[in-house]
């Protein structure tokens, strides 16, 4: 599962965002590392094989609508090290409900087709496996792909961290599926881990556990349940984009009706250890909606003034009904 002595130089690319920086942050205290980001202006081949020149290691840590999948296939295909790192996505098995609880790395990869977040990460799995398969007489060459559970952090997390956070208070139905949170700070160690030992194969990265539905309600405490009927997925995506307030996964329903746990016994069996469960990251992460803000007083008045616009409406109606029953009857 891992071979060879650990690399001293590593080549990052994908660095932007939170995630990207607090991964690239945690790699720079173990190895010498050289942010591809930084060098590139377009993508050219020859720009990214003189950046990648003289490193002993590749990680890519995030997709985004500028760093596509297509870019990653320019950014490996230009690399010649022995071993790559890239950080996918649990959401890759997609959330059916014939899933077990937890999932495992045996799991076949079924992303939802309206998840184009699940489906690109699926598409970049694919894309590092062929980088790895295209010298078979070459000297070896291994990849290593960490699939963590939704991220999140004390101030931002990933895409699909941030959307199930705002998304935790849905309901859709009768639906009501456990929900993990892993940490920004356990998934980079995760990548050190990683890049140091040269692990190959496929990785949960997930706390120990998840949060069943009555300790996620637990967490959320008195705040409002927000319940939409089926069939909404745009209605979903709408109002977790509305929370998010930048551009959010799309195609979040499955994800809010099914579970999606992860297992992390193989991560584990190899010496990674998580410092948070899926319950202090939530606390950490939760920045709360606007009720939790309120005190005791301004929430009875809000409950007030809620009652007193819902009388007036009523009465309005009433008022409305009768004008136009009397109009008819003329």
């Amino acid at each position: 599962m891992d071979s060879g002595a650990s690399p001293s130089r590593v080549a990052v690319s994908g660095t932007g965002g939170v995630i990207g920086a607090r991964v690239l942050q945690w790699l720079a205290q173990s190895f010498d590392v050289i942010d591809i980001d930084q060098m590139i202006d377009d993508d050219q081949a020859a720009q990214v094989s003189q950046a990648i020149s003289g490193t002993d290691a590749l990680v890519h840590l995030r997709l985004t609508r500028e760093i596509t999948s297509d870019r990653l296939r320019r950014v490996v295909g230009s690399a010649d090290v022995p071993h790559l790192t890239l950080v996918s996505s649990a959401s890759v098995y997609g959330a059916w409900p014939n899933h077990p609880t937890p999932i495992s790395e045996d799991m076949p990869v079924r992303p939802n087709l309206e998840s184009s977040f699940a489906v690109h990460h699926a598409d970049a799995e694919r894309t590092v496996l062929e980088w790895r398969d295209a010298v078979p007489d070459g000297p070896g060459r291994q990849v290593a792909i960490l699939r963590p559970a939704p991220v999140v952090s004390s101030g931002l997390g990933g895409p699909i961290g941030e959307a199930m956070l705002a998304a935790a208070p849905i309901r859709t139905g009768s639906d009501d599926p456990p929900v993990q949170f892993l940490h920004l700070d356990d998934l980079a160690s995760a990548v050190v881990l990683a890049v140091r030992k040269r692990l190959e194969g496929a990785f949960n990265v997930a706390p120990d556990g998840w949060l069943a539905p009555s300790e996620l309600r637990a967490l959320l405490g008195a705040r409002p349940k927000v319940r939409l009927p089926l069939p909404a997925p745009k209605r979903l995506d709408r109002y977790v984009a509305r929370r998010v307030g930048h551009a959010a996964p799309d195609g979040l329903l499955p994800f809010t009706r099914y579970s999606w746990v992860v297992a992390n016994d193989r991560l584990r069996a190899v010496g990674w250890e998580p410092r948070y469960s899926s319950a202090q990251a939530y606390v950490i992460a939760d920045a709360g909606m606007p009720w939790d803000d309120l005190n005791a007083r301004q929430r009875q008045y809000a409950m007030l003034a809620g009652a007193g616009a819902a009388l007036v409406a009523v009465g309005w109606a009433a008022t409305a009904w009768l004008r136009r029953s009397y109009a008819l009857r003329r």
